[in-house]
């Protein structure tokens, strides 16, 4: 019995002297830990410090950045109105001159999305646009290089539709055994007005020597338009009151050229008839 009592006392003093012992070293242990979460947080704070003052000095270098931006866009605006002075303008014409432009190039963009032959029968609308662009031209505004590469843009286009329009549109009619041009012009699928033979023998010299003689299965071509450099004469007039035309030369005194162009047809410059198609010089 008791050696029974010794051991159990043993075995409960070795008990106790582990609990001490583990109290000892957790307690060190979570010394250890604390001084680490200490050392660490104090780290971050400088980080952070750091972090805050380089902060501050972006936040004045953009401040400083901001102002000279802003005096930079004073300067361009300056320079700008005196040159808007220069023009004759300000801000807003230049905005219209540009919008006006813009709205040329649109026209002429819808005029290449047509097919030749439809495109040569908006010849006049692009004769319009022409013209318009010229007048644009002549205002001083037209003088910055945006509006100068605009210009050579637009101008580039139009090349491009000149090119691709036909000088005009034709039928075609292939001669048969019995017709004579009177005959032929007075075809409902012609020009239904024998007339107009005159028309025919005109657009086919180059194959009519005598309009009073054709021959079967000659080719004629039937022309549905006037070209652009062709002229369709009507009841009245003569070579001085063509060349008058703002069309044509604006001054009467040039018949003489529209009559040297036409010596095929016109024998006598003082003699003209309608439907005749005289060819027009270009100036």
């Amino acid at each position: 019995m008791k050696t029974r009592g010794k051991m159990v006392f043993l075995i409960s003093m070795l008990f106790i002297l582990l609990l001490a012992l583990n109290h000892t070293a957790f307690g060190q242990e979570r010394k250890i830990k604390m001084d680490e979460y200490q050392a660490q947080l104090v780290g971050a704070q400088s980080r952070e410090a750091e972090a805050n003052a380089k902060l501050q000095q972006l936040d004045a270098e953009i401040a400083d950045l901001k102002r000279q931006i802003e005096d930079t866009e004073n300067q361009i605006e300056g320079t700008w109105n005196e040159i808007y002075a220069m023009l004759g303008t300000d801000k807003a014409g230049v905005d219209a001159f540009r919008r006006e432009l813009a709205a040329i190039e649109n026209e002429v963009d819808g005029l290449a999305a047509l097919s030749p032959e439809e495109l040569f029968k908006h010849r006049d609308d692009l004769k319009d646009l022409m013209k318009r662009l010229e007048e644009k031209k002549a205002s001083k505004i037209a003088l910055l290089t945006e509006m100068e590469n605009k210009f050579m843009e637009i101008e580039g286009k139009i090349a491009g539709l000149k090119a691709k329009m036909p000088a005009n549109i034709y039928d075609e009619y292939i001669v048969v055994k019995g017709d004579y041009l009177w005959k032929i012009s007075k075809k409902d699928d012609i020009y239904g007005d024998p007339f107009q033979w005159i028309r025919i023998y005109c657009v086919n010299k180059d194959q009519i020597k005598d309009p009073e003689l054709i021959f079967p299965d000659q080719n004629f071509k039937i022309a549905r338009g006037v070209g652009q450099d062709e002229y369709l004469v009507v009841k009245g007039e003569n070579l001085s009151s063509i060349a008058g035309l703002a069309k044509v030369f604006n001054d009467p005194t040039k018949w003489a050229t529209i009559y040297e162009a036409n010596k095929g047809v016109i024998t006598d410059p003082n003699v003209i008839y309608p439907h005749q198609v005289l060819k027009i010089p270009m100036q």
